[in-house]
């Protein structure tokens, strides 16, 4: 008695096998594996392939053959010059579920083929209700035509052909079903084959009809083969797009090869389009997300997977440690090519900043592999003109930036003057991205954000003047009192700002926050906060020509009609939107001035 085995006494046993419900099997397959019915061509050209791909191995001088044809009365046709099967072979492989001829006789070169499960051919029962098979074996020159018949409901038979076949190799005749026509239609056959086969190298030709002319849909040129008008060609007729850029991607330790195809319409950001992947140049998917990092949304890739393995249906690859470390070396390599790309074709990467320079933004926002992107490359108006911020922080070691647009319009010049650099992060993610700039070790103490109302206060106040000055002052104040407006006068360059308007508001608080990060943490507990002004106000340039000629100007109608231009002036320097009360300010000042001037009433 065998330990561990427990039998009932006087009980007989019988050993059975499991019955398959092949008609369940195929409903299977139809719902819960293959996308669609089409996947039955794929699988006849998958395993004639990989038939020819065998023989090929024992002999290489074998040809190396695949037809494609269409029947009058809705069957399809697909002969291939392979290896061919035996009747045992037709049995064990065609007959049983899960089998397969790849998984023992060619172990070896187990990696050259596409199908490793064994159930390719029940895909035809998706359309068919049978399968005709004659296969002649290339293991001894005198062996038979064999025909092996199954059916969707579980049966089959092996008999020898009625008509053999001239050389080794194998037939398979699909016979689709009334209601599934479609799928064997000349045209739809045509497009299928051109899809999943266009990149094998193998010849396989295709006559849709009997009175067709055969034509070949495959050893069509990779993308990653041809030149780069050719893979420019190529996108735009797979992908229906004109890149702005093809990036190379060539990972050898797991055998993948392809392009990047930089997009050129802006899209979703943190949305990616599929990218196309072929299996030893068999088509697989159009819509895979498993290759590219998710920050690269703006990059649609068309690889060959090489070693990487599929799933059991075929339209996706398996998840295994090998993909993330292609993913990582993918997304490495896109990094790289974007910088040889901003180097070699300035012209061509300014095209990108343009379309994809706020999706970048965006994504670096929480991506610091982006950041690295943004950082090198991505342009920021500044009062120093446009520069990336890797050439700010070589150029400056005092950066501030604003995310105000008004103040950036308004305090520009000034910073200009006093040879100190303003960033612009009023634009969308800006304030985020110079953040985490700012955040970066190295950065704390040169980039900070920009305070407008402690600027000004740090700007130098007038000398104490004569009696004419202080009864403009007190003149001013009345005039813009009127406007709900302060009056700060200072001295600042350049001359020509003759004044500057600063909005009320706690806006650039929050941009400071990240500033008292590095302050003592008790000192908000322990002190008051300082208020920030009630009301706007507007800065008047003691050193400007205009501001100094209106202490002389005796007529208070014409003073109060320059002091009411001059805070207009502020408006529109400050970026403000003016509105009908502002518009008739402005016409009463130049009426007075022009009538001042020409000596009226």
């Amino acid at each position: 008695m065998v330990p561990g085995r427990h039998l009932l006494r006087g009980v007989r046993m019988s050993g059975e096998s499991f019955r398959v419900d092949l008609r369940g099997i195929v409903d299977i397959l139809s719902h819960h594996l293959y996308s669609s019915p089409r996947v039955y061509l794929r699988e006849l050209i998958q395993n004639a392939r990989d038939a020819v791909v065998a023989r090929s191995e024992s002999d290489p001088s074998a040809p190396r053959e695949i037809a494609i044809e269409i029947e009058d009365g809705g069957a399809v046709l697909v002969r291939d010059s392979g290896i061919g099967l035996t009747e045992e072979e037709m049995r064990s492989v065609l007959a049983t579920i899960g089998a397969s001829s790849k998984r023992s006789d060619f172990t070896r070169v187990r990696r050259q083929y596409l199908g490793q499960f064994g159930i390719g051919l029940l895909s035809c029962f998706l359309i068919a209700d049978r399968i005709e098979v004659r296969s002649r074996s290339a293991r001894s020159a005198d062996a038979p035509t064999l025909s092996w018949v199954g059916n969707s409901d579980g049966t089959f038979t092996i008999t020898s052909a009625q008509t053999p076949l001239p050389d080794a190799g194998t037939e398979v005749r699909v016979q689709a079903r009334a209601d599934d026509r479609e799928w064997v239609e000349p045209v739809r056959v045509q497009l299928l084959a051109e899809r999943f086969a266009s990149l094998l190298e193998l010849p396989i030709t295709l006559r849709t009809g009997a009175h067709a002319q055969s034509e070949i849909v495959s050893t069509r040129t990779p993308p990653w083969r041809g030149s780069g008008l050719e893979a420019t060609a190529w996108c735009h007729r797979e992908l229906g797009f004109a890149p702005l850029a093809v990036l190379p991607i060539d990972v050898p330790t797991a055998g993948v090869v392809g392009v990047a195809f930089i997009s050129d319409s802006p899209g979703r950001v943190g949305n990616r389009h599929g990218d196309t992947v072929y299996s030893h140049g068999m088509f697989v998917a159009d819509d895979n997300v498993q290759l590219a990092p998710n920050w690269a949304y703006f990059v649609r890739l068309a690889v060959e997977g090489g070693d990487l393995a599929l799933t059991a249906s075929r339209e996706s690859l398996q998840d295994s440690p090998a993909i993330g470390d292609v993913k990582a070396q993918i997304g490495t390599q896109l990094r790289q090519g974007i910088e040889h790309f901003a180097l070699s074709d300035p012209v061509g990467f300014d095209r990108f900043m343009d379309v994809h320079a706020k999706g970048i933004l965006a994504m670096a926002a929480g991506d610091d592999d982006m950041l690295d992107l943004v950082i090198g490359h991505v342009p920021w108006e500044t009062s120093e003109g446009t520069m990336t911020l890797a050439q700010i922080l070589r150029l400056s070691d005092d950066v501030r930036y604003t995310t105000s647009m008004t103040d950036f319009t308004a305090f520009a010049p000034l910073l200009r003057a006093k040879r100190s650099l303003l960033v612009n992060g009023s634009y969308v993610y800006g304030s985020e991205i110079l953040r985490k700039v700012r955040e970066r070790r190295g950065h704390t103490a040169r980039v900070r954000a920009f305070d407008p109302h402690a600027f000004l206060d740090s700007l130098p106040e007038p000398r104490e003047g004569g009696a004419e000055a202080r009864g403009f002052e007190v003149h001013a104040r009345a005039v813009l009192e009127r406007l709900g407006v302060d009056l700060d006068l200072r001295a600042f360059a350049p001359a020509s700002t003759p004044s500057l308007f600063v909005a009320a508001g706690d806006d650039h608080l929050s941009q400071l926050a990240d500033d008292g990060a590095e302050a003592d943490p008790w000192a908000g507990l322990l002190s008051e906060p300082e208020a920030s002004p009630a009301r706007p106000r507007l800065v008047m340039n003691v050193t400007s020509d205009a501001v100094r000629s209106l202490v002389h100007v005796r007529d208070e109608r014409v003073r109060a009609e320059a002091i009411s231009g001059l805070y207009v002036i502020g408006l529109l320097r400050a970026g403000q939107t003016l509105d009908e009360r502002h518009g008739e300010l402005l016409s009463s000042t130049l009426h007075t001035l022009i009538t001042a001037a020409g000596g009226g009433e």
